[in-house]
């Protein structure tokens, strides 16, 4: 179970003080074997972790991936080191599609 912040708009997060429990599964789990071609998150910071339960399906599939990375300071860094140690031959592109702070994307292809 995970608590859940439901702030009921687009920036609702998961908190230990959230008001709300759900539960999860990862991509791996859920997926399996299943051919993926394409992941794309924007889920509020988790995106580092959801990352993490789906790093079988990355490894063995190798999907075009885009991810955003502006929801936490380090994910500029960690989600780029973290994809390229799971499968090396990913190549890097990030676009920025807002005037405000949010917005950026970070792309993975082979």
């Amino acid at each position: 179970m995970l608590k859940f912040n439901s702030t009921q708009n687009g920036s609702s997060y998961v908190s230990d003080n959230g008001n709300t429990e759900i539960s999860i599964e990862t991509l791996d789990q859920t997926l399996g074997l299943k051919e993926i071609t394409f992941i794309k998150m924007d889920i509020e910071g988790m995106e580092l972790e959801a990352l993490k339960g789906s790093k079988e399906i990355i490894k063995k599939h190798r999907p075009k991936l885009a991810i955003s990375i502006y929801h936490k300071n380090d994910d500029l860094i960690n989600i780029p080191i973290f994809i390229k140690n799971l499968v090396s031959e990913y190549k890097f592109y990030i676009r920025h599609y807002s005037i405000y702070p949010a917005e950026t994307i970070l792309y993975a292809v082979i």
